[in-house]
Parts: structure tokens; sequence; C-alpha cells
């Protein structure tokens, strides 16, 4: 029996087929299964007597209209855009606009600057939002190894030359803008990590290599900035990572040892530091613990629907920042305090979504190590505002102040839309090409 590209007939309907698609990676895939639905009818048509020629005629006729079968799988496979986590990102947004200027009108310590800063920051931030969003994110991938590399050494020149206001701080100056390195550089190292070679390609001494490299050495340096949350964050990211990518659990677990032993090293020298944070936590009432008074006060006469627009800060320090919820809750009321927290459980929601149903797994690793850090830099200022989780200085992303990160942030999520309007655009692997319904 002939290769069914050989006939004349076939070639012309595969070729009319996809010249309606405009996803030409998905041509090759498109073509492949429809050749096996011709081949199986021609197959059944020869069983009932046909010659193999007048088979494949019949064959390609019942297939339909060329156009029509096109049409149809232009439009399974055309850009898409997620409508639902664009909507709740804007919901998120606006959330943090009217805390920002409900703080503004409320206390005349805060200057109009700030607003006017998270504005340009917001501006600046739905552009790169914009631009990320049409950028094949596959392209990332080639850089991956340089950009972790680049983020490294940029995380360890902050660490030893950075300044802000003539003090030894983790910041950079860009301009007249300070940009904290530890805080920003965390998504750029874990988006790099998701594109370097996984661990089940790496060899005995390569292992250790990376290991070190992508591993261990990034948890040092966030463990010499003393911040125990990043450290903690990046960690947990690295292991997620390596449980995606290991060829099993021996080869996770040996690759595991040494980031986390760097991780305990860290926390033993932190030891008392810890010790009294955890005292603090189990004694809220503690002088020392005055903030976390002021935030539960502030919360419990919240009411239902909170003091009103513009209240003064009942002496939540940090207000703008990690302590934002508190806030908000305060003069919003707690049926607001509780659709933001569903809110912000729908947003890591979605983004798990876009990870179970994309086919491309390196897009499914980004999307992995996001959850992680959306998880923990969404959920714990809620929890830690409600007295449940330690303090931290952590601030949440799009309902804080933000500065420079929101715009990080904001890029990132337009790499989430980017990846989920390519999701049917991607040839599936090898056994898993979706099937297509002939006319």
């Amino acid at each position: 029996m002939r290769q069914m590209e050989e006939y004349q007939i076939v070639r012309k309907f595969l070729d009319r087929v996809c010249k309606q698609v405009r996803t030409r990676q998905m041509h090759i895939e498109i073509r492949e299964e429809l050749l096996s639905h011709i081949e199986d009818r021609v197959e059944f048509l020869m069983r009932e007597g046909n010659t193999e020629e007048s088979a494949v005629e019949d064959a390609v006729k019942q297939m339909g209209v060329p156009e029509d079968i096109g049409k149809s799988l232009h439009m399974a496979h055309r850009p898409q855009m997620d409508w639902k986590l664009l909507v709740m990102l804007g919901l998120l947004l606006i959330i943090g606009l009217v805390g920002m200027l409900s703080v503004y009108y409320g206390d005349e310590r805060y200057s109009i600057v700030l607003a006017e800063r998270k504005l340009l920051y917001l501006g600046i931030g739905v552009l790169c939002m914009t631009v990320f969003y049409f950028l094949d994110y596959r392209q990332l991938r080639k850089y991956s190894a340089p950009v972790f590399f680049f983020v490294v050494l940029l995380l360890a020149f902050s660490l030893l030359y950075g300044q802000l206001y003539d003090m030894r701080t983790p910041y950079i100056n860009i301009g007249f803008i300070g940009v904290n390195i530890v805080t920003f550089s965390l998504l750029p190292l874990l988006i790099a990590l998701a594109g370097m070679k996984p661990a089940s390609q790496w060899g005995r001494w390569e292992a250790v290599l990376n290991t070190l490299y992508r591993g261990v050495l990034p948890v040092v340096l966030y463990s010499i900035s003393s911040s125990i949350i990043y450290t903690y964050i990046y960690t947990v990211g690295f292991l997620v990572l390596t449980w995606r990518t290991s060829r099993s659990r021996k080869q996770f677990a040996l690759i595991s040892v040494m980031p986390l032993a760097g991780l305990s090293i860290f926390l033993f020298t932190r030891m008392d530091h810890l010790l009294l944070r955890w005292r603090e936590f189990m004694n809220p009432s503690a002088k020392e613990l005055w903030y976390m008074g002021n935030n539960a006060e502030a919360i419990q006469t919240a009411g239902w629907f909170g003091q009103g627009f513009g209240e003064v800060t009942p002496k939540i320090p940090y207000v703008l920042y990690e302590n934002v919820f508190p806030y908000l809750i305060y003069c919003f009321g707690w049926m607001f305090g509780i659709a933001t927290g569903v809110l912000i459980l729908l947003f890591l929601m979605r983004i798990w979504n876009i990870s179970a149903v994309h086919q491309d797994i390196y897009a499914k690793h980004i999307s992995s190590l996001l959850i992680v850090v959306f998880g923990f830099r969404l959920l714990w200022p809620i929890l830690m505002g409600l007295g449940i989780f330690p303090k931290v200085t952590l601030e949440p992303p799009f309902i804080s102040y933000s500065g420079m990160n929101q715009i990080l942030d904001l890029a990132v999520v337009g790499l989430l839309l980017s990846i989920y309007r390519r999701k049917n655009m991607i040839p599936s692997e090898a056994g898993d090409a979706p099937s297509v319904k002939a006319a």
C-alpha cells in the first residue's frame, strides 16, 4: 500500500486545510492527524472490495470540505486571551489604588507623590505586561542560563556595594529610583531556572555542580541579605522544580540535601532572632509586638462594612506595604476582606489551571514556580495581618505600593497571559495529539 501523501488528491486536500490555519507550527500535527483518519477510512473501504485508488478518492471525499475543516481547526488553534485572569488582576489593582488613595486622604503624613509614583509604576507595568503578552514566551528559554548568571551576579553585587540614602542596603540606584535587588531578583531567578537543563538530564558530577550553582549559591546570597522569607521562597521554588524534573525520588532526595542544609545552617545562625519572633508571635500582648496589637484592633473595630474611605490609619505601621490588608479591612470591613481573600485564592487557582491545561513542559514549570512565589507573597501578608502567621517583611503584589516590583509583577502576569495565549498553538507530544472530528 502506497503512502497516503504520495497521492496528489491527498496532498491537495491537506494543503487546502492547512491554508486556513494561520498557526503554522500546528500544520505538521494537523497533517498527521488527518492522514491517520484518511488511512483508517481507506483500509475500511478496501476491506469492502474497493481498489486502493478508488478507496483513497472516496476517503478524501468523505472527510468533507477542506476549507470548512481548516476554518474549524483555525478557530481551535487561534490565540486566546485569559479574560478571567485579566479581570481578577484588574480587581486586585483597583483594590490597591483605592487603598492608596484612602491612605493619602486619611493621613496627612503621606504625600501625593506616592500616589503619583504608584500610577507611574502601574502604567509602566501595564505596558510591560502588554509587551510580554505578545512575546512568544518560548523565546525566553534560550536566554535562561545567561539571565540566571546575570541576576546572581547582580544580587552578589548589591550585597557588597548596594546602598540607599548613604546606608548599606541591598538597593541599587537606577537614576532617582532605588531598586531592592533581593526582592526584585526572585522572579527572574526562578523563571530562568525553569528554562535551564532539567535535573533528569544531569550526569553525576553535573548534578553536583548544578546543585551548588542553582540551589546552594542563591540560598547563600539570600541568607547573607538576612531575608529569611526570600531564602525560604527560593528554596521551596528550587525544590518544586527539582521534584518536577528529577528522574526519581532518589535523585530528588540527593539534590535536595545541599540546599536544605544551606537553609538549615542559615536558620541556625539566626536562631536567636527566630526564637524572639516566635515568643512575640505567641505573646501578641507584649510591648515589642505593638504593631500586631494595632492590626488586631483595627480588624476588630472594622465591622462588616468598615469605617469608610479615607479614615485615619489607626497607628498601623507600614500601611502601604506589608500591613495594607489590615488597613483595607479597617476602612471597608470584614465583607471586603473576605471578598479580597477569595479573589486572591481564585487568582492562584487560575494560575494553577494554566499549569494543568498547558501541553508545553516549559510553560508548566513557569506556572508552577509562579504559584509558589505569588502564593507566598499574597497569602502570607494576609495571614500575618490576621495574626495567624508571624511577621515578616513581605509586601503583597498588586495591592501594596510595591514600587519597581509592581512593574516586574505585571510583566510576569503578561508572561502568564502569553502562556495561555498559546495553549492551543503548541504541537502536542507524540501520541498526545488531540483527535480531529471529520465531517
